[in-house]
């Protein structure tokens, strides 16, 4: 998070600029089980959702980005 100060703007074109900076950061430490992911594809075609593994793999490093920002904001500042 140091150094992204795009990722906390109010302007919804920076925060997306800032969330490709975190995700490039998080890309060296983690990285989402893919076992996890096939789980996560049954329950949601059990909702009857059809998601494919690369889908559900974003949406985990991206809810881990999310959650990172939310975190930063409410405790660290």
């Amino acid at each position: 998070m140091k150094g992204n100060k795009l990722i906390f703007s109010n302007n919804k074109q920076e925060r997306i600029k800032g969330y490709k900076k975190l995700l490039k950061q998080q890309g060296d430490y983690y990285n989402p089980p893919k076992d996890v992911a096939v789980d996560i594809v049954e329950a949601m075609a059990a909702q009857g959702y059809e998601v494919d593994v690369k889908q559900v793999m974003a949406y985990l490093v991206s809810s881990y980005a999310v959650h990172d920002r939310r975190y930063y904001l409410r405790d660290k500042k």
